[in-house]
């Protein structure tokens, strides 16, 4: 037999150097997000975040009460092309345009309007222009005294 090689074989060090700099991201934004956390004494979160994002890949983006990014996850950049740098001080809706649902985008406002959790599927925009849909679940966090201080939105291509 003639084997041909047209690249090197999948060796472990591979997986183990793809896993480790996965564990360090991950490590990263969620030290990150506890220093969030502690800063505006979130009295409590939802513990699903943990797992959305290690288990579930999916990408996690805070805002403040007013809806400015304060944080999002390194992994916002393989759903959307956007880098995490990119998109802090910006609002959620930079990455909606003409597509984007308007009953979508009222179920949105009127949630958080409300102070309530929410979950919907709209048409979002990469930095490139093309589309997706966006899974989110967006909910809002109070902090010891009861009042709003950050919202927290986790979100999946689908």
């Amino acid at each position: 037999m003639d084997y041909k090689m047209a690249s090197h074989p999948l060796l472990c060090w591979d997986i183990v150097l793809e896993g480790m700099v996965r564990r360090k991201q991950v490590k990263k934004d969620l030290e990150a997000i506890q220093q969030i956390m502690q800063k505006n004494q979130w009295r409590e979160v939802r513990a699903a975040f943990h797992e959305a994002l290690i288990w579930e890949d999916k990408t996690i983006i805070v805002t403040d009460n007013r809806l400015n990014i304060v944080y999002a996850t390194e992994n916002l950049h393989a759903m959307n092309g956007y880098w995490p740098a990119e998109v802090i001080g910006q609002y959620p809706t930079m990455f909606q345009g003409p597509a984007t649902s308007v009953d979508a985008r009222k179920t949105i406002k009127m949630a958080i309007d409300a102070l309530q959790p929410f979950e919907t599927k709209l048409i979002n925009y990469r930095k490139n222009g093309s589309l997706y849909t966006c899974h989110i679940e967006g909910f809002p966090i109070f902090n010891q005294e009861g009042v709003p201080v950050n919202f927290m939105a986790i979100e999946k291509a689908a």
